[in-house]
């Protein structure tokens, strides 16, 4: 029956070329089911073997426990220890100080707090200290209310004239 097929599309002449590649490419999706079906079969035997090993061992472990059981509650105690003192950090290990942490210093939120605390206290002293506070304050007002399209000439004069009225008190 596939032969009268083959040939029927030979008759038809362009589509043969789709009938080997269909054949192919079923003879290759055949190949790769039977792969497939051998590596799970190996991986299914492997998989037991190292199953029974472990049972065996264990097996033989739990005879052994049972033979001797101070010997094994001598082992675990040691194998614990063992871990408890790699694992576990000791508390009155020196942590050595790497290089970089002699450069950095070791800034705490509330450092952070009380240095910008004092800043706040030195710039309130100073701006009381200076005569022409409320001139500082009224051009810094201006500025901010001051329009988009006024020119940076009329921004230069109010600061000029706001420096000669700062230097006024001062001279006399």
């Amino acid at each position: 029956m596939t032969a009268q097929v083959k040939d029927a599309m030979a008759d038809r002449g362009g589509h043969s070329q789709a009938g080997k590649d269909e054949t192919t490419l079923a003879e290759l999706r055949k190949s790769v089911t039977e792969i497939a079906n051998e590596v799970a079969k190996i991986a299914e035997k492997r998989g037991q073997a190292v199953k029974d090993a472990a049972q065996a061992g264990t097996s033989e472990l739990r005879r052994s426990i049972r033979r001797q059981p101070v010997l094994a509650m001598g082992i675990a105690a040691a194998a614990g220890a063992l871990v408890a003192i790699t694992v576990v950090p000791r508390a009155s290990r020196a942590r050595s100080a790497s290089r970089w942490d002699s450069w950095v210093p070791q800034v705490s939120r509330a450092d952070l707090y009380d240095v910008a605390d004092s800043v706040q206290r030195s710039v309130s002293r100073a701006m009381n200290a200076v005569p022409g506070t409320s001139s500082l304050e009224r051009l810094v007002e201006a500025l901010s209310k001051s329009e988009s399209r006024e020119t940076l000439n009329e921004v230069v004069q109010k600061a000029g004239s706001w420096f000669q009225r700062l230097k006024q008190p001062n001279s006399s």
